[in-house]
């Protein structure tokens, strides 16, 4: 079973858009043209991809998980987005001419790479001066609102009585911006986005299951149970809105030439 089994959905309806300023900003700073040829590797079900392509002429989304490309492709025929060419494959088997990428961007899952085989692919496959960004943003329980601290703690206190998980590699814009100044990137910054976001108790439910730790296929028969912890935690009543001030952004590198 993969990890992120059964969360397409999920993740393509509850997962926070990337803001209109951070797809802006990307499209700026990469100075891409209608022409520019952009790679998504690791796209999931195509959120990154979907804001870029009404932009471009064709956008490439890469993923290894089936599930993942056909919730984008549903996705994409629902808002009428025909550009994106889908392409089922693991980040570190592509193959791909050298020296004819515009931009690389990689979408919340830098961290589940191969970061040396991937970052060295990349180098290859862009053009000199083409440029590779790592994107993320913050979830549900990242924030300091009072429900938010009730969440962690139901959450927290629900996983001390399950088996350990693994805490996973290292992530952060810190750890990306030094990865990619190891691979031989220049001018390597970061980026940051700030946009106000409300939830639901629908929607904090469905972000939680679009991660692998508390999707519905790693719950299994506590399913019910976790549901109820985290209802219980935001409060049987009163107006169903949670405000977050949502933050994202990106870190961008350029490629010297190899």
């Amino acid at each position: 079973m993969t990890p992120f089994k059964s969360t397409a959905e999920f993740y393509s309806r509850f997962r926070v858009p990337y803001p209109e300023s951070l797809v802006a900003g990307l499209k700026a700073d990469a100075g891409l043209g209608y022409d520019a040829r952009v790679l998504d590797l690791a796209t999931g079900p195509g959120r990154l991809a979907l804001a870029l392509a009404p932009s471009l002429c064709q956008v490439v989304a890469v993923d290894v998980e089936i599930e993942m490309l056909e919730e984008g492709k549903c996705v994409a025929r629902r808002k009428g987005v025909a550009n994106i060419r889908w392409v089922h494959s693991r980040a570190e088997d592509l193959t791909v001419a050298p020296g004819t990428v515009d931009l690389v961007t990689i979408g919340e899952a830098f961290h589940r790479l191969d970061q040396d085989v991937v970052l060295r692919r990349i180098r290859q496959w862009l053009r000199a001066g083409a440029c590779v960004a790592i994107v993320g943003c913050f979830g549900v329980l990242d924030g300091g609102y009072a429900w938010q601290e009730s969440l962690r703690r139901a959450v927290s206190d629900w996983t001390k009585e399950r088996p350990a998980v693994p805490s996973g590699p290292p992530r952060g814009k810190v750890h990306d911006a030094r990865r990619l100044v190891e691979a031989g990137f220049a001018d390597v910054m970061n980026r940051e986005f700030v946009e106000s976001h409300t939830w639901t108790r629908e929607s904090v439910l469905g972000h939680l299951h679009s991660t692998s730790r508390f999707s519905l296929a790693a719950l299994g028969d506590e399913l019910d149970d976790f549901d109820r912890v985290v209802l219980a935690a935001l409060g049987p009543d009163g107006p169903d809105r949670f405000p977050q001030e949502v933050s994202s952004g990106y870190t961008i590198g350029w490629n010297a030439g190899v």
